[in-house]
């Protein structure tokens, strides 16, 4: 195993018996704890290969970098774990409260999908430079089947959301995919707008496809419905009563009440975020750009990730996104810029790696190693990201798919007109933005030798 040895010294700083559940983001490890007070931080920072440590309520968070996938999936095989179970059987998971709570339930729902998205939106961005250079006629074989990959992840979006969310609140994901079928049904879509008589009220019609937060708190829902009822019944007759009696008589409550009020607040905040940056404009591209490297920090990025996602599924196009990319490249500006000031050849090299991650679209290793330990480094990523989200809104830019946003997802911007050129432009004065403050305000210095083994981990 590649990463035995770290992998071994995450489990002893930890405790197997401690371990709830293991996943994994972009660039982090994400261990749900039963007992985070006997986690040994100090030990877990000090293990090479960790950039920085987490905390989120009972979640412990390795910031790792690009290979966290293969650090994760030995992880998982060191302590038994197989996909879609959790140790369960051995304690209660601690249910987080707050906004601690709120962000960690999202980050949980979204976060094992951002790799489905990702494939979908760069496929789509494959259709569009075909169409675009009339590599092939509209309607042919070729376009039809990519279409058809690139759309289908965000069409039956209410599936994927729903198997995540059942594995959160702890319902089999069959029953939870099950309630997305409902939801999806042909003839609630064929009849979409209408409504049909149940007993004593009407339940109306909905086009759930491409949409989140109903299959979300229906999911939801049901899972305290399903255990409530559960507890009820007799162990041998649960198989056949529990599931029937949470269905047949819950779910048409479910369709009356919840699914339609999710269906509306999601019009309400996409439609919220739309005025927002057309009211708005520059001022919020700048904020939300500018603020990026915070958020990241903070974990409160992840608390857009649905907006975004029902964005691109609801109206093909998203402004919000495109101030992830003008970020990304204002953290690698700085972060290069930095690299230039050093004379350490392994810090050196290090910082030069990290800013070559952020211009591909990670920039969790160049955040931790480099803006949170330099403050001009920071600043200007800070003042990068600003300009170029003033400047993407000023022009008006949207991003077309859901992909990385890094390098290779410019693509993504093409749609015919002088999207892609705006784009481009704002990237480029982001960047130099970012790399001009820094490299003028950065002094040149030694890196000691403790933070020369930090930054190291960060490229190991």
């Amino acid at each position: 195993m590649k990463h035995q040895k770290m992998c071994k010294e995450i489990l002893e700083s930890i405790g197997k018996d401690n371990i709830l559940d293991v996943f994994n983001c972009v660039t982090r490890l994400r261990l749900v704890v039963k007992d985070k007070d006997v986690v040994d931080l100090k030990r877990l920072e000090n293990i090479q290969g960790i950039i920085q440590v987490k905390t989120l309520s009972n979640q412990v968070q390795c910031v790792i970098g690009p290979q966290v996938e293969e650090v994760c999936m030995e992880f998982k095989e060191m302590i038994g774990f197989k996909d879609g179970t959790t140790n369960e059987e051995q304690g209660i998971q601690e249910k987080p409260k707050g906004i601690n709570g709120v962000l960690q339930t999202l980050s949980s729902i979204f976060m094992p999908l951002i790799p489905v998205f990702c494939t979908g939106g760069m496929i789509k961005s494959l259709t569009i430079i075909i169409s675009t250079f009339n590599l092939a006629s509209e309607g042919s074989g070729l376009l039809t089947v990519l279409e058809i990959i690139g759309d289908a992840p965000f069409y039956f979006l209410p599936f994927m959301v729903a198997y995540t969310t059942a594995k959160r609140f702890k319902l089999n994901e069959l029953l939870g995919l099950m309630v997305a079928g409902i939801l999806m049904y042909p003839t609630m879509i064929e009849h979409a707008g209408e409504s049909v008589k149940f007993i004593f009220f009407n339940i109306p019609y909905y086009n759930y496809s491409s949409t989140v937060l109903p299959a979300i708190l229906c999911v939801i829902a049901m899972s305290y419905i399903y255990h409530f009822i559960n507890r009820f019944i007799p162990k041998n007759l649960s198989l056949v009563f529990t599931g029937m009696i949470s269905f047949g008589i819950f779910i048409p409550i479910l369709l009356f009440i919840v699914a339609p009020l999710g269906n509306y607040c999601t019009g309400i905040v996409s439609n919220f975020f739309l005025m927002l940056f057309k009211i708005a404009g520059p001022i919020a591209g700048a904020l939300f750009a500018g603020l990026m490297p915070f958020l990241v920090m903070t974990g409160m990025h992840s608390a857009l990730d649905p907006v975004i996602i029902q964005n691109f599924a609801a109206t093909g196009m998203d402004y919000l996104f495109p101030a992830f990319f003008v970020s990304n490249i204002a953290i690698g500006g700085a972060t290069l810029a930095t690299s230039l000031k050093i004379k350490d050849k392994e810090m050196k090299a290090a910082t030069f790696s990290n800013g070559g991650l952020c211009i591909l679209g990670i920039t969790e290793p160049a955040i931790y190693s480099v803006c949170v330990k330099y403050r001009n480094a920071l600043i200007g990523s800070i003042i990068g990201g600003a300009v170029g989200g003033a400047a993407y809104m000023l022009f008006s830019v949207q991003s077309l798919a859901f992909a990385m946003p890094g390098l290779f997802s410019i693509v993504s911007y093409m749609n015919g007109t002088n999207n892609l050129l705006w784009m481009v432009l704002s990237l480029v004065l982001s960047f130099l933005t970012a790399f001009g403050y820094t490299f003028v305000f950065t002094k040149k210095t030694d890196i000691d030798t403790e933070d020369i083994s930090e930054m190291e981990a960060s490229i190991e």
